[in-house]
């Protein structure tokens, strides 16, 4: 049988019921281990609560004279968010880019050509010697 362990009770100075989920623990069984989900056994879950009561966070920070201040994490926050969609709608831009999805199509520039095969010269008369592949020609007497 699973056990969940539950630390319970109300802040000292405001008297709100909490839940301290830190502290709380999921202990699975043998069977819920090996189906890698906790619960998941036979027998069910065993709940424990056991009582805990201490200052609520917001109480402790009003303790510190820091309570409902905002040192610019929220901006901050908000600004990286809006930075990291940004780079993800580019990159998947660029990827969409990469895989052929996006056709860039301009009317002003034409579509390119395929490259065309080298043509073998032609025989004639004026044409005898061989090229020697540095671009000069190697010349043949005639008979």
């Amino acid at each position: 049988m699973c056990r969940l362990v539950l630390f319970a009770g109300t802040c000292t100075i405001c008297n709100e019921s909490l839940t301290w989920a830190d502290l709380s623990q999921e202990l699975s069984c043998l069977a819920a281990k090996n189906a890698d989900a906790f619960g998941s056994c036979r027998r069910g879950v065993d709940v424990e609560t056991h009582s805990f009561d201490q200052e609520c966070d917001a109480c402790a920070g009003e303790d510190e004279g820091v309570g409902g201040m905002d040192f610019g994490e929220e901006l901050y926050h908000r600004l990286l968010f809006e930075q990291h969609q940004r780079y993800h709608g580019y990159a998947q831009e660029q990827l969409q880019m990469q895989r052929g999805h996006i056709q860039v199509v301009s009317s002003n520039v034409p579509p390119p050509t395929p490259p065309t095969p080298p043509t073998a010269p032609s025989s004639t008369k004026r044409n005898i010697g061989t090229d020697d592949g540095d671009g000069r020609r190697n010349k043949r007497a005639r008979t």
